[in-house]
């Protein structure tokens, strides 16, 4: 298994579907898709192309669920999406196609903002701000004794404090599609197609 991808899941049904839009075809035997539901026990997931691990309670926040598909993946690398975002069609080929032709302790990719406000390019460096585990490619055998806390905000940061260590690599096309809004998108509908 070359690539392991983990997905928090906590009640946004339309907007995971429009990801598994995306992100389904792509998968295939090198790739695992985790999806840790925490504690809403949404049965359509279970439809779903991937590995569906049902928390009984929910965690509040993201870390834990995290730590869970830490702690199942199988890949010799391991990348976060957030239920809410979505993905370029060619996500998982460029992933492969980086891991493949070198070797890295983590690899950033471009990403922009699903509503056009900006993006960030990974040729030009990544912003201090951007603490974010989306958007990047870990080796797995490097997260052995890294796990997330239950911090509900920033715990990214920790993460990636003791993560972001080693070589790095760069993918420059834009792979990811984040989803950012005051009033939380996780709880609104719909979704906007990438590539």
């Amino acid at each position: 298994m070359r690539l392991s991808i983990i997905t928090p899941y906590y009640n946004c049904l339309n907007r995971i579907k429009n990801l598994a839009q995306k992100l389904q075809p792509q998968l295939n035997e090198e790739v695992e898709w985790i999806i840790i539901d925490d504690g809403c026990h949404e049965k359509e997931l279970d439809d779903f192309k991937a590995i569906i691990i049902h928390l009984q309670n929910n965690s509040g926040c993201a870390g834990i669920p995290r730590n869970y598909g830490l702690d199942i993946a199988k890949g010799d690398y391991i990348t976060f999406i957030d239920a809410d975002d979505l993905v370029a069609s060619t996500f998982v080929k460029k992933i492969l196609n980086k891991i493949n032709e070198t070797t890295f302790d983590y690899c950033f990719m471009s990403w922009r903002q699903q509503e056009g406000l900006f993006s960030i390019n990974a040729t030009q460096g990544r912003p201090d701000w951007n603490c974010s585990v989306w958007g990047v490619v870990y080796k797995a055998e490097n997260l052995k004794n890294i796990r997330f806390n239950n911090k509900k905000f920033a715990e990214d940061f920790d993460f990636n404090a003791q993560a972001l260590k080693g070589k790095q690599e760069t993918i420059p096309e834009y792979l990811y599609y984040y989803a950012s809004n005051e009033n939380g998108l996780s709880s609104q509908q719909g979704g906007v197609n990438n590539d």
